[in-house]
């Protein structure tokens, strides 16, 4: 939203959102750059693009500062908002999403960071963006982290698939962040349980169900669609026909409650939610977006990136390769922590939880592959009549998929479980 739809004050920032208090950036400010500083002003840097959040409104700004001496302080943020729209708000449950988010990131993260830096890893997961501020009480949502834009990290353009290079430094972000939880799980049992509780389920739950299942059967129409017009009269058909039904919904809240093997996982790690930098053909890379951060297993969030941002030609020339690579890095960093990863976390188990769970990573390409593939002019008008909440599959309003080679991805996400065995 751009400053035009505001007073064009830029003195306060409680016109975006109440909670943000001449105070409360204040304290901020100074807990940032170490040292009082005052609040003066905010600008107006960019929006992102149409379609890119549903659950939030997202904006960049600059907040500025004064310290005792005068001079300037300054930091981009990213301020995400729970949407004014209380239509929107009521629909997407924004605010059991910021609550989960806000937890994440002050609770959660904070403790598997501070685990992290007692232990001689030699290289820490540090792919987390930094924390500016946060409000959470249902009605004034705020989360505000640090532009990392200005240090050159950029989101890849969100309707295409990775190549290798890009995928394996995705894949190396994931496995070192499950890895603080397996350790920490090893050796400080209590504490990670206490952590484990301050998230929740935010997606796949029973009492979730009669929100969702008007959409559910949407998008298993479309999955079904897909693959009939691309591989029909085929295996993948019949198979398809079978899985995309009521029972997988409940088969993945299965998977979400299982915690035999459960790690502090992202739960929406998709490419669009990721910050890469390609700096002399290294790739480095942040994560982003932890609002459907939950305890499962690892593999939830390993096959939900895979089914959502890899090719079929790239899965069926380096799958094999990509798994492997996961659990080298992950075992090494569990071991530079200081525990077992041979007996906490087996090659074995991570194998098994792979033909056990992949499944997941297909069931929310139904959804994922035909919202990453709208086009910024075909994204859905978020600004709302009434006061009420509406059926979430009244907003979401996606059909089957008229685009063959888009058609194609989402049949192939089908063809490569069918082939490895995942359904």
């Amino acid at each position: 939203m751009a400053p035009s739809a505001f007073d064009e004050d830029y003195r306060s920032l409680t016109q975006l959102s109440p909670a943000l208090t001449e105070n409360k950036i204040n304290r901020a400010l100074s807990d940032w750059f170490k040292e009082s500083v005052v609040f003066t002003r905010w600008e107006y840097v960019g929006g992102i693009g149409k379609g890119d959040s549903y659950l939030s409104d997202v904006r960049k700004i600059r907040i500025h500062g004064v310290n005792r001496y005068g001079v300037d302080r300054n930091i981009q943020v990213i301020l995400k908002t729970i949407p004014r729209n209380i239509c929107r708000r009521l629909t997407f449950r924004s605010d059991q999403f910021f609550r989960n988010e806000i937890s994440f990131y002050t609770k959660v993260l904070p403790n598997l960071l501070k685990f992290q830096s007692e232990t001689k890893v030699k290289e820490p997961f540090d792919n987390n963006v930094k924390l500016f501020l946060t409000h959470c009480d249902g009605l004034n949502d705020a989360i505000c982290l640090e532009d990392i834009s200005c240090q050159e990290y950029e989101n890849i353009i969100r309707q295409e698939t990775i190549d290798l290079k890009y995928c394996k430094a995705t894949v190396q972000t994931l496995a070192k962040f499950h890895a603080i939880s397996f350790a920490m799980k090893d050796q400080e049992p209590e504490i990670f349980t206490k952590i484990t509780n301050e998230i929740s389920e935010t997606y796949y739950d029973c009492k979730l169900w009669n929100w969702y299942k008007r959409f559910w059967h949407k998008i298993c129409n479309i999955a079904i669609d897909a693959v009939e017009k691309e591989y029909p009269n085929t295996i993948y058909l019949k198979k398809i026909k079978n899985f995309a039904v009521q029972d997988t919904y409940f088969k993945m809240i299965n998977a979400v409650n299982n915690k035999q093997n459960a790690v502090i996982s992202h739960g929406d790690p998709w490419t669009n939610n990721f910050l890469y930098k390609n700096k002399n053909n290294i790739i480095s890379t942040k994560i982003i977006d932890f609002q459907l951060s939950r305890s499962a297993s690892p593999v939830l969030d390993l096959s939900y990136f895979i089914y959502n941002s890899t090719s079929q030609e790239l899965r069926v020339k380096h799958f094999d390769d990509i798994l492997k690579y996961y659990y080298e890095v992950l075992s090494t960093q569990i071991k530079d922590m200081g525990s077992d990863p041979d007996r906490i976390y087996s090659e074995d188990k991570f194998m098994n939880d792979v033909k056990k769970y992949s499944f997941f990573g297909l069931v929310a390409s139904f959804e994922m592959t035909p919202l990453i593939m709208l086009e910024p002019d075909e994204a859905f008008d978020l600004e709302l009549e009434g006061n009420e909440e509406v059926n979430i599959d009244e907003l979401w309003n996606i059909g089957t998929i008229k685009n063959k080679e888009n058609r194609r991805r989402s049949a192939d996400n089908v063809v490569h479980c069918v082939d490895n065995g995942f359904i």
